[in-house]
């Protein structure tokens, strides 16, 4: 026999299983039941409405209910309240599973709906073939090739929006010219004359602002062309050693080729060009880290202030439009 508390535990069990509880019981008595295994008890098909009517029919009549009953009662209205949910987003409306369920899931639902119409209004714009035919055997059709954009104001806005974003300048100048079109409500003719004049204010000072660059690389490539005569010429080095190094000739029979000319020459080229090289190549370390810090360089530097003199002076227009624009312009 059973202890009388672990009979009452495994009588509640089994009538939460079966669902139901019997109404002749008192508060905390229940009938004795012939204990059977697991696998032979046979459930009930009830519906949750039954269910839902004999859990308020003995609230009323005891006041409360079994443990096991409320557990089973309350998982049923979890259960019941999820497959709302779960049947309400299939759907893509609002179910009656709770205000909180519903507010939430009405939340996810709008920005997977305005996720899905963005992927397909991008997809159908790049792509603009779904309704074209193409044949596999003779190449593109007709349809095909005529909806193919030859240039950039034949684009439609999610393409310039793609190249823009890849830094091409001719797809940031097309965003301008309509970004023109709708501020000053002009037609796209009337846009290209302000483009125009937008466009000679930022290649302003361009000239003065290429000097350096230009003086860079005049310095590089003379340099460049001038170690090979400094190095192998022997009348150039000759000439070099009597200005600047002033150190012994070596015998006639050893500068008969340009080779032993070089071996002669490079006792004074190796220390200045191993200097050099060392040198730039700290500079170049030095450059990479304040590129990591975030620190714009003097190239940048400079796009960024041309940047901001164009910006103030057509503030009518859009900042970042502006500002693109104007980063993609080199300087020669």
């Amino acid at each position: 026999k059973l202890h009388p508390s672990l009979r009452l535990r495994r009588n509640c069990a089994m009538f939460a299983l079966r669902g139901q509880l019997l109404p002749s019981m008192g508060r905390h008595r229940m009938r004795s039941v012939p204990f059977r295994s697991p696998i032979a008890i046979s459930v009930p098909q009830r519906s949750d409405d039954d269910g839902q009517q004999q859990h308020e029919q003995q609230v009323r009549q005891y006041g409360r209910t079994c443990p096991a009953v409320r557990r089973h009662a309350l998982r049923k209205k979890r259960a019941a309240s999820g497959a709302a949910s779960a049947k309400t987003e299939d759907t893509a409306s609002t179910g009656a599973a709770g205000k909180d369920a519903t507010a939430a899931f009405t939340t996810s639902s709008n920005a997977h709906s305005a996720a899905t119409t963005t992927a397909a209004a991008a997809a159908a714009s790049v792509l603009n073939l779904n309704n074209l035919k193409v044949s596999s055997n003779d190449g593109p059709t007709m349809e095909v090739a005529q909806s193919m954009p030859i240039n950039y104001a034949h684009m439609d806005n999610i393409s310039l929006l793609t190249l823009s974003a890849m830094n091409n300048e001719k797809a940031r100048a097309e965003m301008l010219r309509r970004h023109i079109m709708v501020i000053d409500n002009v037609s796209y003719s009337e846009a290209c004359l302000t483009f125009k004049k937008i466009d000679i204010e930022i290649r302003k000072g361009m000239f003065v602002h290429s000097i350096p660059y230009k003086l860079g690389i005049m310095a590089a490539g003379g340099a460049a062309v001038g170690s090979i005569p400094l190095c192998f010429h022997l009348p150039t080095v000759e000439w070099f050693n009597e200005l600047y190094v002033t150190t012994d000739v070596p015998p006639p029979e050893d500068l008969e080729t340009w080779l032993e000319v070089g071996t002669w020459a490079w006792n004074w080229m190796e220390p200045p060009l191993g200097q050099i090289s060392f040198f730039l190549l700290c500079l170049s370390f030095a450059r990479a880290q304040i590129s990591n810090l975030g620190v714009q360089p003097y190239t940048a530097k400079l796009k960024t202030l041309r940047a901001d003199k164009i910006v103030r002076k057509f503030p009518q227009y859009d900042e970042g439009v502006l500002t693109d624009y104007s980063k993609s312009i080199n300087f020669y």
